[in-house]
């Protein structure tokens, strides 16, 4: 790394950690400055998490020592990481929901007198705070829980300011955030940076690493393959680094439909009680319909709809022409439905039992006589199906938790595509997943849509729907304003239509758009 005049603020000398077998990181030597922005990146599986983990005393290296302003430190927890002013904010949200925004900033620093907490002063300082910061949008006294995702995690943010933390890890902090949102992100980072922060910055975005990093350490199987200034760096050479060889994803136009090809999924005038709607689209077999726009615009409250975990006010949802009179998971899964949710450690695996109880959770009754599993079909067609989806484990057995989120988002595919579905809905396919990961999956969805399975896909990377969709529907406050066809819009022109400005984008691009 490039010299400087103060010493490091933050140190790891053979930083060492194991599961098992399994070496996660390799005797890492690394030291990071105050003032500082720092890009830790790598494939799923790398280490990264593990060594901001060990960072912020959520676990526990097996040797090597953390040096704090050049002095040793040993975390036995979270909290002595936090005495020390390095805070994290992970990817699983640590959040009271039935709590006020405001008691989550200040958690653990909350002034009470005979058991109470003077809510006038609470709310003055998070309106302090949250003025400083610009998240003009949050409420001292609004739950947690009816909060967006994206705003959640400005909760998280100000919850680290509040302890004045002067190391802050961020996990992915965009990949849940639109696109002004990421902008506003990444100002911010800039200026806690500027106050004299080190900020260590985990992102598979890699464009938004070298917007605002000054330095990168890149890990590979837990070693370090580059560590030095972000200038000069390229998501290419980028790639190089985490996976020792070039990855570059350019998406091809789609295969062509036959002109017979049936429709599978057809909404017509879905209304919500939330104010989405009313939306209307179908896809056809062996079609990929995306669903664009911004977060909040209503892309995925109209797939649960669709799928049943949330109730419609009115509409109509038929599947192969059988009209789903009342709408549920489990009448959807009947009519060949399948929805990889948004949130899959939340709502699409179950992290403590294995790939092969995940993948098979759908179709437990077929691997079932008389009441009694039988388990050698079962595990002879998960290995089959989790093979074709690529997943990466020790054996089938292996528990889900230990995967990398790329190949947990494999077993999320694999469990569906065991149910043999004719419509296929996956929202946010690739958040949280490393650029190899991404490519794969990119081939699964394109090879279901190829076997003849209507696939609509939600996603909040512009260029991943408008490169994956034969059609691109793009969402704004809960219904569909633009509809393009596949290489029929430049970048510019969706993100217009999902702000509303889509005429003069598009006199703009007629001029030579992207």
């Amino acid at each position: 790394m490039p010299t400087a005049v103060s010493a490091p603020l933050l140190a790891v000398a053979g930083l060492k950690k194991s599961y098992a077998r399994n070496i996660v990181l390799h005797d890492l030597d690394l030291e990071f400055r105050a003032g500082r922005v720092y890009g830790l990146l790598g494939e799923n599986g790398a280490g990264k998490t593990t060594f901001a983990n060990i960072l912020a005393g959520l676990t526990h290296a097996d040797s090597g020592r953390i040096l704090i302003d050049g002095q040793p430190k040993h975390f036995r927890a979270p909290k002595d990481a936090l005495n020390q002013g390095i805070a994290i904010i992970t990817q699983e949200q640590s959040l009271a929901l039935d709590r006020s925004c405001a008691e989550n900033v200040f958690l653990g620093q909350l002034d009470s007198k005979l058991g109470l907490v003077n809510q006038r002063a609470l709310r003055d300082r998070f309106d302090k705070l949250r003025d400083d910061i610009g998240f003009r949008d949050l409420r001292a006294g609004g739950a947690v829980r009816g909060l967006s995702q994206a705003q959640r995690q400005q909760v998280e943010i100000m919850r680290a300011l509040a302890r004045d933390a002067r190391v802050i890890i961020m996990d992915e902090p965009t990949a849940i955030l639109s696109i002004a949102e990421t902008r506003h992100l990444l100002e911010l980072i800039r200026r806690l940076a500027a106050d004299g922060r080190l900020v260590l910055l985990i992102s598979h975005f890699l464009e938004d690493v070298l917007a605002v990093a000054d330095e990168v350490v890149v890990l590979r199987d837990g070693a370090v393959t580059f560590a030095g200034s972000a200038e000069g760096q390229t998501p290419r050479s980028l790639t190089g680094h985490m996976v020792g060889r070039e990855i570059q994803i350019e998406h091809q136009e789609p295969a062509p439909l036959p002109p017979d090809a049936p429709v599978r999924l057809e909404v017509n005038d879905l209304t919500r009680a939330d104010g989405v709607g009313p939306v209307s689209f179908n896809v056809r077999a062996g079609e990929i319909v995306g669903l664009g726009g911004l977060v909040g615009a209503g892309r995925s409250q109209v797939a649960r709809a669709v799928f049943g975990l949330d109730p419609i006010t009115g509409g109509q949802i038929v599947i192969d022409g059988f009209e789903m009179q009342r709408p549920s998971p489990r009448a959807a899964i009947r009519r060949g439905l399948a929805f990889v949710s948004e949130d899959r450690k939340q709502d699409g695996l179950s992290l403590v039992h294995s790939v092969r109880e995940n993948s098979s959770l759908v179709v437990r009754g077929a691997f079932a006589r008389a009441g009694f599993r039988t388990p050698r079909p079962e595990k002879k067609a998960v290995g089959v199906q989790a093979g074709r989806m690529t997943v990466k484990a020790r054996s089938i057995e292996q528990a889900v938790w230990q995967l990398s989120g790329g190949n947990q988002q494999k077993v999320m595919f694999t469990k569906w595509v065991m149910a043999k579905p004719r419509v296929l809905m996956v929202d946010e396919p690739t958040r949280g997943v490393d650029v190899g990961a991404k490519a794969q999956i990119y081939e699964i969805i394109q090879g279901l849509a190829a076997e003849g399975i209507a696939v609509l896909v939600i996603s909040s990377e512009i260029e991943e729907v408008m490169g994956l969709s034969h059609r691109l529907l793009v969402m704004r406050r809960g219904r569909v304003v633009r509809e393009f066809a596949w290489g029929g819009a430049s970048r510019a022109e969706v993100i217009a239509a999902a702000f509303g400005d889509y005429d003069e984008a598009a006199g703009e691009g007629a001029g030579g758009g992207e």
